[in-house]
């Protein structure tokens, strides 16, 4: 009898032990990250490229990083919520579905150099715990004590969206940021070499359509224009 109470005693205390959870940590190129240990890592084969997933439960948080980044805002905006932020001297975009039960969330870094980007991104999942991986984000290493800040305030939808969106949703289906194709290179050299004054009118102006018959995107929105200069600009002259 007493070795059974016994054995139900140290079963008890071995059930209310609580898993001991670890941040591991991440380092890919620039980037480096930290995830919660009870989130199981798999790494996969890319071409040059690093592509991983973060899998807990039903969760999975996909992670692409690489040269030539695919652009994600080439396509109809979803009815989310975008929030612009700055890591380490990058521009970034947080997006989040409108409920935060069985959502998603994703963090986009189009440069985290002058040729690489990060994005990472879920399909549905908790929303809570993936910014808690997103708040971990640094770039280049630096001393950072705090933790990224995700507050809810100012974020931003669909019609009214963050300069990063508007500028790949508008530019970058027929621009490239590296080499000619239906348009010119919108590289870093021609970036460089246009004021902000001259590239806040042409953005704003009723373009003729050139050599493709493709009309160029005329934007009238001063707040978006305005939005879609600070990115360029930002990004193109911190490299």
């Amino acid at each position: 009898m007493k070795v059974l109470s016994y054995m139900l005693i140290a079963l008890l205390l071995s059930c209310s032990k609580e898993e001991v959870i670890t941040m591991q940590k991440v380092d890919v190129g620039n980037v480096h990250f930290e995830y919660p240990s009870d989130w199981n890592l798999t790494t996969l084969k890319g071409i040059d490229s690093y592509i991983s997933y973060l899998s807990k439960d039903e969760d999975t948080l996909w992670i692409e990083y690489g040269w030539y980044n695919a652009k994600i805002y080439n396509y109809p905006l979803k009815n989310s919520l975008f929030k612009q932020i700055t890591i380490d001297g990058r521009e970034a975009i947080v997006e989040t579905s409108r409920s935060s039960i069985g959502g998603f969330a994703s963090l986009y870094v189009p440069k985290t150099d002058s040729l690489s980007g990060l994005y990472m991104h879920n399909r549905k999942g908790n929303i809570k715990e993936l910014l808690t991986i997103y708040k971990t984000v640094r770039i280049d290493n630096p001393k950072r004590k705090q933790l990224l800040n995700f507050d809810s305030k100012s974020y931003k939808t669909k019609s009214s969206p963050p300069g990063i969106v508007v500028y790949e949703n508008n530019c970058l289906n027929c621009h490239s940021e590296y080499r000619y194709i239906i348009g010119p290179a919108l590289d870093i050299k021609f970036i460089r070499s246009k004021d902000k004054r001259w590239m806040e009118q042409y953005i704003a102006s009723d373009k003729q359509p050139g050599e493709s018959a493709t009309e160029c995107s005329q934007i009238t929105d001063s707040v978006q224009i305005r939005e879609m200069i600070k990115y360029l600009y930002r990004s193109n002259l911190s490299d």
